[in-house]
């Protein structure tokens, strides 16, 4: 039976690589704008199906109702051709005294395979989607630079009072004799407050410095702020 099933798996062909790029790692909706919009591109010769959709965050799940929405939801695109996504917020139903943030995916749904035996694995990508109201007078860095951190025993505290999402890249922790250990943060919402473990020796620590994702997706650095 092993014998049987390995001679079937090694008939099998898996071909997993991502026919459908998208060009940006992040989307910025300003209020003021009528949409905004993410260019994707087909990679491959063939022509591919592409389903869009939204979510809240939860991979599993897809909300229905939302007051943003991705349009075309399905479209098919060439070999080597580019397509653009466009986002358009209702009006209502987010806050206005902060940023929102949803997931765009973006499914491929490749076509048949032409050869007997290939496996064929349909890659979906996700990136964020902000959609920053109107009333917004700051910028990130200025949000990220305003960030209170706090130790309380064996965790750092990260403390946004901003209206702005702040994702972080990498995260250095100082202490004296140059000491420094790196710890792993996701991203501080809006008005709110993220908990990050401390590693071993890591509350000695006096002070720190990280990077940002900025609008672009790349990352702005943040040098000595203090941990109260």
């Amino acid at each position: 039976m092993k014998k049987q099933l390995a001679s079937l798996l090694f008939l099998v062909s898996l071909q997993a690589s991502a026919g459908i790029q998208v060009d940006e790692t992040r989307v910025i909706y300003n209020g003021n704008e009528k949409s905004a919009a993410l260019s994707i591109h087909n990679d491959t010769d063939e022509t591919w199906m592409v389903q869009t959709w939204l979510d809240t965050g939860d991979a599993s799940k897809t909300p229905n109702n939302l007051p943003m929405q991705v349009v075309p939801p399905i479209l098919k695109l060439a070999g080597n051709k580019d397509a653009i996504l466009r986002f358009i917020y209702s009006g209502s139903g987010l806050p206005t005294d902060r940023e929102s943030v949803y997931w765009i995916n973006v499914q491929e749904i490749p076509p048949s395979a032409k050869q007997e035996n290939v496996l064929q694995i349909a890659v979906r990508t996700r990136v964020k989607l902000f959609y920053r109201p109107t009333a917004m007078n700051t910028t990130l860095l200025k949000e990220a630079q305003a960030l209170r951190w706090h130790k309380q025993g064996n965790t750092l505290r990260v403390i946004n009072n901003g209206p702005l999402h702040v994702t972080f890249g990498v995260v250095t922790l100082k202490g004296s004799g140059n000491k420094t250990w790196k710890v792993d943060a996701d991203m501080v919402k809006p008005k709110d407050t993220l908990t990050i473990p401390l590693p071993a020796g890591a509350s000695a620590a006096t002070s720190l410095s990280f990077t940002f994702i900025n609008d672009y997706g790349g990352h702005t650095d943040v040098k000595d702020a203090r941990i109260q």
